[in-house]
Parts: structure tokens; C-alpha cells; sequence
């Protein structure tokens, strides 16, 4: 199917969705837009760009929970659609709803049932800090790497916008405080990936957020090998500030896993550790906001380089125009070591491909944008 023909067939869907909100009033729709800029620095080279997603990224939403008349059983859909303000193209490979689509039921006693393309179960918490790292290359090679990837003290490359899953069922029940949500997906005889699997839970009770939980995707066979992630953290508000830490732990032995979940080349396994540490303290209208993020590489690679380690650290700050509309900056830096190459992207938006580290330095970004909800 070509452009024109996705962009029909998105723009047909949108109708039919809004032509349902108008004839049912308990549909929601819902969406926020976001865009900024920023100047990312490294190695000698820098570029200024308009990106999308600064903070968080730009979608247009439709949802509606609709009574069965039976004990608190309903129906539920979701259909969300990623957004790109930079060029005004859909996110998530073109793909009309590509955020989610889903439909399920839901009991208020025994939590929800969908299916569908689902957010991984590892896309949970509030995140504190908005940059991203970026691509990143070795020293002795041209071609690019994948990225380690989180942002936040949550978030690992599954629990941002690429790690949605298609085709899964997920249930999600809530029990004295603790949501559990378990998630399944299926290999549908795919020559690259095999069924795919995780589970989460998360408490939130006296300014308390925590959140742990697993993913695994498996290759089509045992010897393809497997995709495996980890996430443990969370954040305490305390009223005059909000403290966030996290850990992800995320190991790669698949061999012909592609995009998101490709192994790293130059390893016959990749493993990252992610430790994350912020806060964010409110001075009324303004929010301060500070994120420091270590990277451990223990990666085996085919040649002897060293962990391949970064620290990074992040200062910013949020201004509530209204309680829709935000206005965001900061400043970020990374320190490579033993030949690592990473730089910064902001929020949603990747690091410029022309972009390579410095291998034996740091690499910086500086960024400011506006979003605003509705």
C-alpha cells in the first residue's frame, strides 16, 4: 500500500470514529500536540532542527467504556494515533492507529481484557526527564547501532513508543491496591520473531509509584535466540518535590529480531544496565527538573573493547501556561568511555543519524518547546 493510499485509509477511520462520537456522547476524544526545538552537539558537529514530541509525543485519541448492564462488566475500545508536527505525518511507521487499537471488556471486580496492538507492559509509570540517548557507533566501525534507549527511571526500549506490541491480549486486574498486567503475543509463523510475553505490577498508595516488571520476546526457534527486559523503579512525591529511581536490564541474544529489538552488531549478546536517579520540585507555575542516568555496557563483543560505560546528566525545567499548556526546557550532556558514541535526542525525537559521538569526550543537547493537551 503507498502513502496516499495509508493516508485514505487513516483519514476514512477518522471519520468513522468521529461520526461514532457524535452519535454516542460517551466517546472521548482526546490528544495532545507538541513541538520544539533543540541543537544536540557531538564530535565537532551540532545541528539546529523542529522536532516533534519534545516532551512527549504529539496523538489524537478515541476511547468509550460502554455499560453491559451485568455487574460492572463493559465494553472498552482505544484507538490512538501517533502524530508528527514536524512534517505532519502519522507516527509509528505511518500506521493509522499505530499508538494503539484495542478492544476488550472490563469488570470492575476481575480488571480488563483487550486485544489488539497494546502497549507493552513495561509502559507504566510517569517518567522524570524528557531527553533520549541517541545512536550510537563504534569506533572502529561506520555503521550504526541501536540505541540503549530509555529516557525516564521507567522506561526501557519496549516501554517507549516502538516497544508496542501487535496482535497480544493483556489483562489487567487491580487487587488491594496492586494493578497486575500480564500480556501475550503470537509468533503468527513469522521467520523473524516467535510468541512474545511479559508481566508488570504496579502499587500506587501515599505519594507512592512502583513499578516492576518483565517482557521477553522470543526468535522463531530456540536457536534464534531471545530478547529479554527488566524493569524495576518508581517515584515518591513528597510535596515539595518528586523523587524518581530506576533500574532496566536489558539482554539481546536474537539473532534475526529486526528494528526495535535487532541485536546489537559486534556482539553475539547485548546487555545494558540503566540505573536512573531524578527529581522534579515545584515552584508554583515552574517546575525544576534534574536527571542523571548511568549507562553499563556488558555487551559481549566479538572484539576485546572495554564496557563501553556513559554517565549522563540532564537540568531543565516545566511552566504551566494553564493546566492544558506547558511550556519545557533544559540542557543535557553525556560522557562516552572506551570508545562508546552516544548522543542526545529530545523526548520522542532520535538524535540526527549525521550525528557520531565522540568516542574519547562527551556530547551535549540543548532544547525548549510547548505542548498542549486537550
Amino acid at each position: 500500500m503507498n502513502g496516499m493510499a495509508k493516508h485514505a485509509v487513516a483519514c476514512a477511520a477518522l471519520l468513522c470514529v468521529c461520526g461514532a462520537a457524535n452519535a454516542q456522547s460517551s466517546v472521548t476524544m482526546y490528544g495532545r500536540v507538541d513541538a520544539g526545538m533543540d541543537s544536540p552537539r557531538s564530535g565537532g558537529s551540532s545541528v539546529n532542527r523542529l522536532v516533534s514530541g519534545g516532551s512527549a509525543g504529539s496523538n489524537l485519541g478515541f476511547s468509550r467504556r460502554g455499560g453491559l448492564g451485568r455487574g460492572g462488566l463493559a465494553a472498552v475500545f482505544r484507538l490512538e494515533m501517533g502524530i508528527n508536527l514536524d512534517d505532519g505525518t502519522l507516527g509509528q511507521g505511518g500506521r493509522a492507529f499505530g499508538r494503539e487499537a484495542s478492544v476488550g471488556l472490563s469488570d470492575a471486580r476481575f480488571g480488563t481484557l483487550q486485544m489488539g496492538r497494546i502497549p507493552s507492559v513495561l509502559h507504566g509509570p510517569e517518567q522524570c526527564g524528557r531527553l533520549r540517548l541517541g545512536r550510537r557507533r563504534r569506533a572502529a566501525r561506520a555503521h550504526q547501532k541501536r540505541q540503549p534507549p530509555p529516557r525516564s527511571a521507567r522506561c526501557c526500549r519496549w516501554g517507549c513508543r516502538r516497544g508496542r506490541t501487535t496482535r497480544s491480549t493483556t489483562c489487567s486486574p487491580r487487587w488491594g491496591g496492586i494493578e497486575f498486567r500480564g500480556q501475550y503475543s503470537f509468533g503468527e509463523n513469522s521467520t523473524t520473531i516467535g510468541r512474545g510475553y511479559g508481566a508488570s505490577a504496579r502499587y500506587q498508595a501515599g505519594g507512592f509509584d512502583l513499578n516492576a516488571g518483565f517482557q521477553r520476546q522470543e526468535g522463531p526457534d530456540d536457536a534464534a535466540g531471545k530478547v529479554s527486559a527488566m524493569v524495576v523503579g518508581g517515584s515518591y512525591d513528597a510535596r515539595f518535590a518528586k523523587f524518581f529511581l530506576g533500574m532496566t536490564v536489558e539482554k539481546n541474544s536474537c539473532a534475526t529480531c529486526t528494528g526495535a529489538i535487532a541485536r546489537m552488531p559486534g556482539a553475539s549478546t547485548s546487555e545494558f544496565r540503566l540505573t536512573n536517579l531524578g527529581v522534579r520540585v515545584p515552584f508554583g507555575q515552574f517546575t525544576a527538573v534534574a536527571q542523571f542516568t548511568r549507562v553499563n555496557d556488558r555487551s559481549d563483543y566479538t572484539a576485546l573493547t572495554g564496557n563501553r560505560d556513559a554517565n549522563w546528566i540532564s537540568l531543565g525545567g516545566d511552566y504551566d501556561l494553564s493546566k492544558r499548556t506547558r511550556l519545557y526546557f533544559g540542557v543535557g550532556q553525556i560522557s562516552n568511555k572506551n570508545g562508546s558514541q552516544y548522543v542526545l535526542g529530545t523526548g520522542t525525537a532520535q538524535a540526527p543519524a549525521m550525528l557520531v559521538g565522540s568516542s574519547s569526550g562527551s556530547s551535549r543537547n540543548i532544547y525548549m518547546g510547548v505542548r498542549h493537551n486537550f
